[in-house]
């Protein structure tokens, strides 16, 4: 049982400069490249939240779901979840998460119980690279459960300047394998960065990019982990003058995988950064509805070697979301992947618009047709977090999600954030 996406943990000084600077940054990342940040503070003194209601889905809890446990190097105010897949029983789950520098994993149910250890009424797992590796910290962003209390876990580690990506195959004590992973590309160049995002079926996917020249916008790529490892860069067919991410993958069987993602054009204040000719449009340019990011899906054959099946989707708000989005969307992103495996998948989406601060949570509902391809039409369903300002969906299991809610100025605090895990989403 699959999935996983996540967030980059980063400190972040919540000022004017972050309400200046944050469509900035959530484009940029967003549309030419997959370093998204996260924004924490406060986490253990925030109010209770509740679920917008509506007619397309019934929300059974939300709250900040975190670690707290006494790990050394553990943060309350540094804390993401950023990955979810099922447990080894119905109704639990395994969530992958980062507490300031150390990677964390939950297994048990997700409800309103707290231990010594965290939200839940389950186990909390500090996980980190072996001592050996150097790292000054560890991000969990993949799990995969390979049932009996073991599972594959995917993220990255910082060395220096440098982060690496990493697989993990053992039970959640920490004790089982590890191995570390550098992409490379231009010529085998060792990349500056590599985030292995997501693990399913014994593939990964990430992305790498460099540090002051080559393609600082990043490669999405495949990694497998087997024998001594091999990285494939993802074939996409628009691929000449955009930038892709590979955030999900999904095993549907056989040697057929699915991955889930986004593409976009290099904005305006970007220009040069790739094709010093290629001009991209303001962001003022764009009409309403007319992405210069847009969600991906895409199928591999770990046979052939072939991908096939790419489609590309764009959010537009009908019926009551037309006012709240009266912006123009810019960026529509799936974060990962869930199917049913029967043709059906849900996708978690973060949706940015310009304009003002503005970024919401929604899910995908995509079915792939008789003839093997993806549906051009995405079925959408908001994820509204009742008194935020921002929201995303960075995760999904089914009918359970985590992500991200960023709520205005209360008692004098400028902003802050909160992640949150909400089950059920959907009916």
């Amino acid at each position: 049982m699959p999935y996983s996406s996540h967030n980059h943990i980063t400190n972040y000084n919540l000022t004017q400069t972050y309400k200046n600077n944050f469509m900035n940054i959530k484009l940029t990342n967003r549309t030419a490249g997959f370093t998204k940040i996260i924004l924490l503070t406060s986490i253990i003194s925030l109010p209770s939240f509740t679920v917008m209601a509506s007619s397309d889905y019934v929300p059974d809890y939300i709250a900040p779901f975190l670690y707290s446990g006494t790990a050394p190097g553990s943060s309350t105010s540094q804390f993401g979840l950023q990955g979810i897949t099922g447990g080894d029983t119905i109704g639990t789950f395994l969530v992958t998460g980062t507490s300031g520098n150390n990677g964390v994993v939950y297994n048990g149910p997700i409800n309103n119980a707290f231990t010594s250890a965290g939200s839940g009424s389950g186990t909390w797992s500090v996980i980190n690279v072996p001592d050996e590796y150097l790292a000054s910290s560890t991000s969990i962003y993949g799990v995969d459960n390979l049932d009996s209390g073991t599972v594959n876990l995917v993220g990255s580690y910082v060395l220096g300047s440098t982060r690496i990506g990493f697989y993990y195959a053992g039970p959640l004590s920490g004790a089982g394998e590890f191995k570390s992973y550098q992409a490379h590309g231009f010529e085998g160049r060792l990349a500056t960065f590599t985030y292995i995002h997501s693990i399913s079926g014994g593939l990964a996917v990430g992305n790498y990019d460099y540090l002051g020249d080559g393609n600082p916008l990043g490669k999405a790529f495949i990694y497998d982990p087997s024998g001594i490892g091999s990285q494939i860069d993802i074939s996409y067919p628009d691929a000449s003058g955009l930038t892709h991410t590979a955030y999900g993958i999904w095993y549907n069987g056989g040697s057929s995988y699915t991955i889930a993602g986004g593409a976009g054009v290099v904005p305006r204040n970007l220009k040069g950064a790739t094709n010093p000719n290629k001009i991209a449009p303001d962001y003022d340019q764009v009409a309403y509805g007319d992405p210069i990011g847009y969600a991906t899906l895409i199928d591999y054959d770990s046979e052939t070697g072939e991908f096939t099946n790419y489609q590309t989707y764009s959010f537009k708000p009908t019926g009551s979301e037309v006012k709240r989005w009266k912006n123009k969307t810019l960026v529509t992103h799936f974060e990962g992947i869930w199917s049913d495996g029967a043709g059906t998948y849900k996708l978690p989406a973060t949706v940015v618009a310009t304009k003002a601060i503005s970024s919401g949570a929604e899910v995908a509902t995509i079915k792939r047709q008789r003839n093997g391809k993806f549906s051009k039409h995405a079925k959408w369903t908001p994820l509204i977090v009742n008194g935020s300002s921002l929201t995303t969906n960075d995760s999904i299991f089914g009918d359970t999600s985590v992500g991200l809610a960023i709520y205005p100025a209360l008692n004098a605090v400028e902003m802050f954030v909160s992640d949150y895990a909400v089950t059920p989403i959907l009916k």
